[in-house]
């Protein structure tokens, strides 16, 4: 049995709610690639530089987390030629960078997609868990 992998994705906030409202991620601009290198049950982190795209206000913090629930990459109805993958997503307190610098390679966030060592993903995970028990759940949007 393989272990479970971790992977950050980078998206806008709006563009990652759209995911949480609909149950899927995608990455890259909608490339199948990236997906493919999933699998069920893999945990996600979506780093949002920005509120929104492409000129929102600064925001750079982890917005959303998750796992992946698809088994493949399917098309897409939001980017014509995209790729989606089902996930069951969740919007949290945006994490800020400064907080998980020492947790997240910054140099790797340009890619849009990369995994995340298992002990960073614990770490960051942790933290998440630790700011959600002190602030409560953040409510959806709308």
């Amino acid at each position: 049995m393989t272990s479970r992998r971790h992977w950050v994705i980078v998206a806008s906030r709006d563009h990652a709610r759209r995911g949480v409202s609909s149950g899927f991620v995608m990455a890259n601009h909608g490339k199948r690639a990236p997906l493919a290198r999933m699998r069920a049950g893999d945990g996600i982190l979506i780093y949002s530089p920005s509120t929104t795209y492409p000129h929102g206000e600064p925001l750079q913090a982890v917005t959303i987390i998750g796992e992946v629930t698809g088994d493949e990459p399917e098309p897409s109805e939001v980017i014509a030629g995209g790729f989606r993958r089902a996930a069951r997503l969740r919007e949290i307190e945006p994490l800020p960078l400064g907080l998980i610098r020492e947790y997240l390679p910054v140099a790797r966030i340009r890619f849009g997609f990369f995994e995340l060592d298992a002990v960073d993903a614990e770490a960051l995970l942790d933290l998440v868990a630790r700011r959600v028990a002190e602030q409560g759940p953040t409510t959806p949007p709308g």
